[in-house]
């Protein structure tokens, strides 16, 4: 469970929720541009782009689940089960495994323009990072200002869909996603008009109900509908709102702990969010145990080799005002 959109209005934000039952240990990574990218196939990348990003870290290589590169190419990688169907190794194509698909692209890519160029006939296989983390059913989602794209793994093949909505949540397929929302396509923001019965005295009794039928279940295809709508239905992007702004989009599809449950008992909840400014190049983020809002800037001068990983632990900050009422 994941829902990660891109936002435009002002400058462009990009962000996402990991929803599961249990952290892996992840961090926030900052990757300089000569740290050795390794991949099952080539030789190791000591010269790429800087990314900075929440990944697991397994024998010294990030997993990411998310990052931004230092030219503000953003990408997620979002739960994508029993839809996801990868290949096995394919001589002559640009072979990656599902892990590789995310650092690859911001290694290389500048723009989603070239992400596209990069994954348009790749073959996306079916390795293993190794025998204790098999392959996870993933689609992606990458954008920049300019474009927003979903890249899923299918039997046909890697199939790249332009993302207007520039919003993704998990199974079922995109298509599926932008076919349901014409469902709500009568919602609004606005007080709602009387086309019911409009020679019928009608009025609204409460504030919201332009929004009625809003789905607010956790389901990926509600989480969906609900991101797209609030995401174009908020207000507020001057300086410091739009961070502000953005994390409160995301805050409609968090999930508080214990209100979704797997079948075999285990709470879920949204371990962190995430938000990264492409033009200051600065990743924010939250997470479940600790709501302030704290930030690591991405240095794109940085040449050095060295991974970096900021813990992402913390308990609730709360400031307690001491001063007497009067």
């Amino acid at each position: 469970m994941c829902t990660a959109i891109s936002d435009v209005r002002g400058s462009h934000l990009f962000g996402r929720t990991l929803d599961l039952e249990c952290s892996y240990g992840e961090g926030l990574v900052i990757l300089p541009c000569r740290f050795p990218l390794k991949f099952l196939h080539g030789s190791p990348e000591t010269r790429h782009f800087a990314m900075i990003g929440t990944a697991h870290i397994e024998n010294g290589q990030p997993l990411f689940y998310d990052a931004m590169n230092e030219y503000g190419l953003c990408g997620a990688a979002l739960n994508f089960p029993g839809y996801a169907k990868y290949a096995p190794y394919c001589e002559g194509k640009t072979n990656l495994a599902s892990f590789e698909v995310l650092p690859r692209v911001l290694a290389e890519c500048r723009s989603t323009d070239e992400a596209v160029k990069l994954l348009s006939g790749a073959n996306i296989t079916d390795e293993a990072f190794s025998k204790e983390l098999p392959p996870t059913p993933l689609h992606w989602i990458f954008a920049d200002r300019a474009r927003c794209i979903t890249v899923e793994p299918t039997v046909l093949g890697v199939i790249i869909y332009d993302n207007p909505c520039r919003t993704l949540t998990n199974a079922p397929s995109f298509p599926y996603h932008m076919t349901n929302l014409a469902n709500y396509m009568n919602l609004t923001a606005m007080p709602p008009e009387n086309t019911l019965c409009p020679d019928v005295s009608l009025s609204p009794y409460s504030r919201g109900m332009g929004a009625i039928g809003l789905p607010g279940d956790f389901s990926s295809a509600s989480r969906f509908v609900r991101a797209a709508f609030v995401k174009h239905n908020t207000t507020g992007a001057d300086g410091s709102n739009r961070i502000s702004r953005f994390f409160h989009i995301m805050d409609t599809v968090g999930v508080p702990k214990g209100a979704v449950m797997t079948s075999e008992g285990a709470p879920v909840s949204t371990i962190y969010t995430s938000c990264a400014d492409t033009e200051s190049l600065t990743y924010y983020f939250t997470t479940y145990a600790c709501r302030r809002i704290r930030a690591v800037r991405l240095d794109r001068s940085s040449a050095g080799s060295d991974m970096k990983v900021v813990s992402m632990d913390a308990c609730e900050d709360i400031l307690y005002n001491e001063e007497p009422v009067r």
